[in-house]
């Protein structure tokens, strides 16, 4: 990611002087010619128990996705489990280099186009789209382990270069460059709907206000022997669930707009033994308060440090999360026909439109 000298700082970092870290970390290195970083994430939910339906549109944004695979994106596929989306719902996540590709992938997807092509089982269905731009300078990423690449890791001429900007309250901030020169202030703007939306039968769109945060944060054990699998399944991973409760049942307080619990799949769509929490929140001082001071943070980060010492080298679970900060304007959301409680539709002033039943 790249540091910033101290005496060239505007905000000093939160590093405490001599401070070494208890375990080692890295962090991500894109190539150079490499500014900004395009995500997308596209979503397919059943209403009415209709998965005839739901399964028609999971093929159809496969073959378009498949269709438009060039301009060198990387992609992962998941099933919801938890959170601020219906369950057991499809998600895809693709990552590029180049603005082409983002625009190219968005433009096939059509998603009203998608939705009305579904014919009399239209309404069974909903689709939705959240895509944004991240500046380098504003993209924070932290590895525990190198033994697997996972999301934005997987592009080519990436390099994972150790950090000691770790396992201190604030380091997260430390790791964005752009905290060099911006505390990233809670826009004013950031206000919620002064009506939940109805979601289905509408189609919302939008963008967001400055200084969003998006988060991945993963968990992978698939190399585990069984005593550590055991370990993370029966303990860590309930601690970390406790924690993502917290947030999904306090989102006033913690800032959480649009995270879900998302459940890896394989080529051939099944589940493997990894995970991730993926969505967005108000900013980033929120999800620094929550991870700084909250016993449900506090937790998850001591349960993970005992499970480090337990197994010492020779562990495989791995923890992992990329963090954007987004500029105003740089995220657009799309939900045609979702249930309310879909990503941020009650928490982001959308454009609302009546969709045609027929």
């Amino acid at each position: 990611m790249g540091s910033i000298e101290q005496s060239k700082r505007t905000h000093p970092l939160k590093k405490p002087k001599g401070h070494k870290p208890p375990v080692p970390r890295w962090s991500l290195k894109l190539p150079d010619s490499v500014t900004h970083i395009y995500t997308l994430y596209v979503g397919v939910q059943c209403h009415r128990g209709n998965t005839v339906a739901r399964n028609k549109a999971e093929r159809a944004i496969d073959s378009l996705l498949d269709d438009n695979s060039s301009h060198g994106r990387i992609m992962d596929t998941f099933r919801v489990t938890n959170g601020f989306d219906l369950e057991d719902s499809k998600v895809w996540v693709l990552y590029w280099t180049t603005k082409e590709g983002l625009e190219t992938a968005t433009k096939a997807l059509d998603l009203q186009r998608l939705w009305n092509g579904l014919g009399g089982n239209k309404q069974d269905v909903g689709l939705w789209s959240e895509h944004f731009t991240t500046p380098i300078e504003r993209l924070e990423t932290n590895y525990s382990r190198l033994d697997h690449k996972p999301g934005l890791a997987q592009f080519p001429n990436t390099t994972q270069p150790p950090h000691e900007t770790t396992a201190y309250w604030g380091a997260g901030r430390d790791r964005i460059p752009a905290s060099a020169h911006d505390l990233f202030p809670t826009a004013k703007d950031a206000q919620s709907p002064s009506t939940i939306p109805r979601g289905v039968g509408e189609r919302l769109t939008g963008t967001n206000y400055a200084n969003m945060c998006h988060i991945r944060s993963g968990q992978w054990w698939e190399k585990c022997d069984d005593e550590e699998r055991l370990a993370y399944e029966d303990n860590l991973q309930t601690t970390l669930m406790q924690g993502m409760n917290y947030l999904w049942q306090h989102p006033e307080e913690t800032g959480t707009i649009g995270l879900r619990f998302l459940q890896n799949l394989d080529g051939n769509g099944a589940p493997i033994k990894e995970t991730c929490g993926a969505g967005f929140h108000r900013n980033w001082a929120d999800l620094e308060r929550w991870s700084s001071r909250h016993p449900s943070h506090l937790a998850i980060f001591n349960g993970a440090m005992k499970h480090a010492k337990r197994f010492g080298e020779d562990r495989k679970f791995m923890t992992w999360h990329e963090v954007s900060i987004l500029r105003e304007g740089d995220a657009a959301f799309e939900y045609v026909n979702c249930d309310p409680r879909t990503g941020v539709m009650r928490w982001v002033e959308l454009e609302r439109e009546t969709l045609q039943s027929s």
